[in-house]
C-alpha cells in the first residue's frame, strides 16, 4: 500500500511540474510574450486584409520586427523565447490562452463603438 502511494504522489508531482516550470532569464515573461503575440497576429490579420487591397510591399518580417522594436526586444531574445515555450506546450498553452482572452476583448471593444 505505501509503494502504491508513493507512485501515486510522483505521478502527481510529475504532472504538476510543468505548471509550476520557472521561467529562465533571457526569456521574455507570459505577459510579455502574450502582449506580443498579440500584436502579431493582428498584424498578420491586417497584411492579410490589407494584401487583398493594396500593393504597399510590406511583409510579415517588417510588422514583427516593427513590433519587437516598439516593445525593445531583440529578434534574438523574442527567438529564445518562442523556442523556450514551443518546449513547453503547457506554459505556451497559457499564454495563447491570454492571447486569444485579450484579441477577444479587443473585438468586444470594437463592437461596443
Amino acid at each position: 500500500m505505501n509503494k502504491l502511494l508513493l507512485l501515486f504522489f510522483l505521478i502527481l508531482l510529475i504532472s504538476c511540474s510543468e505548471e509550476n516550470k520557472i521561467i529562465p532569464p533571457g526569456v521574455l515573461s507570459q505577459q510579455e510574450m502574450t502582449t506580443i503575440l498579440a500584436e502579431i497576429h493582428l498584424a498578420q490579420s491586417a497584411l492579410n486584409i490589407k494584401s487583398q487591397t493594396d500593393t504597399t510591399t510590406y511583409n510579415m518580417s517588417d510588422y514583427t520586427a516593427f513590433i519587437l522594436k516598439q516593445h525593445k526586444i531583440s529578434r534574438n531574445d523574442f527567438l529564445v523565447s518562442m523556442k523556450f515555450y514551443s518546449e513547453n506546450p503547457e506554459i505556451l498553452k497559457q499564454v495563447y490562452d491570454s492571447v486569444i482572452t485579450n484579441l477577444t476583448k479587443m473585438e468586444g471593444d470594437l463592437e461596443v463603438k
